[in-house]
């Protein structure tokens, strides 16, 4: 199949989250047409990993890229599940992320190679994670060399010879801020929690926050303000939930951990004032699976290496080492112990209105993972 046809049918697939059993079924399909060993991994009902296997020299290469993308958002020029051709952009829910590095892969495994190589396309990126998460668990990744994903290159400027060789870290926290009850016809008798809560989201905008030489410098934003009052009461207690982008050697822990600090010292400093023996008290908000932690890669790996000679023999240009602002399936390959590099095509407007690629780096991606599966061409 064309490189572009191919990408075109991956498009008109919908595999927004959790619905991707019609694109793994494609993917399977052509792995198979290609010689490769394929199984499913069940990662919930009806959603499944596709695993793939072929070659019999050395440690597999795994290539990795997940299947869902995002719900359509804002209002798009075209119907998000058609291709659409401009110039040298190509637009299309998911083309960018991540349907490209779908196709670049598949398109890659044409290569015949006696080197084992692994391929694995993992559901639920876009959420939790819960595929990769099930993948990393499994002995599927206990034997390979390290792994290549194709997924979005998140910096400024971005180019075909980016290789991204870390990313930040992520976690929630959950700021319980409270108040006192009184009622709603003599609320001076109380202390509103939103109105404390309003405070607080004022103030922490003047936290300081730490940095990395080389990972992007971390922020964190506030995601949701929850609190309600039952009858005719003055809320007692509001929920603010703080969204935490984090940097080597930052784990959530350590994370709440400042902010509780942060926090404690407007006590300290009499901005704010306990509330019947209440102070503000912050949590690592809980969810089924870990939350992604930061990580980096030296640039002078085996894997880094074999992956910037690719890319050196495509694009004619030094690679550029890059590291992402946001996490993804990576961080979790990183948190397992594998080494991870990373290199997509250029584009841009993912989890937006009119998603593109730019075509020329769509094609330079494949012929730089056929050099990594074949590494003697490099």
């Amino acid at each position: 199949m064309d490189v572009i046809d191919l990408l075109r049918e991956l498009v008109s697939i919908n595999s927004v989250f959790p619905n991707e059993s019609g694109i793994g079924e494609f993917a399977e399909e052509r792995l198979r047409e290609l010689g490769y060993s394929v199984q499913r991994q069940l990662v919930a009902n009806g959603r499944f990993n596709v695993l793939a296997e072929r070659g019999t020299q050395g440690r597999p290469i795994l290539l990795y890229a997940h299947l869902d993308t995002v719900p359509v958002y804002g209002n798009w020029k075209s119907d998000p599940f058609i291709l659409q051709e401009d110039g040298n952009r190509l637009h299309g829910l998911g083309v960018y992320d991540i349907k490209s590095g779908i196709a670049s892969i598949i398109k890659a495994c044409e290569t015949r190679s006696e080197r084992r190589v692994k391929v694995a396309f993992c559901v639920d990126e876009e959420n939790d994670s819960a595929g990769a998460h099930a993948l990393c668990n499994s002995d599927f990744v206990k034997d390979v060399e390290g792994v290549v994903a194709t997924e979005i290159l998140d910096v400024p400027n971005a180019s075909s010879n980016c290789v991204m060789l870390g990313r930040r870290g992520r976690c929630v926290l959950q700021i319980e801020v409270p108040g006192r009850s009184a009622h709603g016809g003599h609320s001076s008798e109380g202390v509103n929690a939103i109105n404390e809560a309003a405070r607080l989201v004022g103030r922490l905008g003047a936290m300081e926050l730490p940095s990395h030489p080389l990972l992007p410098k971390p922020n964190q934003f506030v995601r949701k303000i929850a609190a309600e009052s039952t009858s005719l009461s003055v809320p007692d207690t509001a929920i603010v939930e703080l969204d935490r982008h984090l940097v080597s050697p930052e784990t959530p822990e350590s994370a709440r951990a400042e902010v509780q600090k942060f926090i404690d010292s407007l006590y300290d400093s009499g901005e704010f004032r306990e509330i019947d023996g209440r102070r503000i008290v912050v949590r690592v908000k809980p969810r089924e699976v870990p939350y992604l932690l930061p990580y980096t890669i030296p640039s002078s790996s085996d894997l880094a290496n074999r992956v910037c000679g690719a890319v050196k023999g495509v694009t004619n240009s030094e690679p550029r080492f890059v590291y992402g602002a946001s996490v993804a399936d990576e961080n979790i390959f990183a948190m397992h112990g594998l080494p991870v590099v990373t290199v997509g095509p250029v584009g841009g407007n993912q989890h937006q209105a009119n998603e593109w690629i730019e075509k020329k780096s769509y094609l330079e991606l494949i012929e730089v993972l056929k050099r990594i599966i074949e590494p003697g061409e490099e």
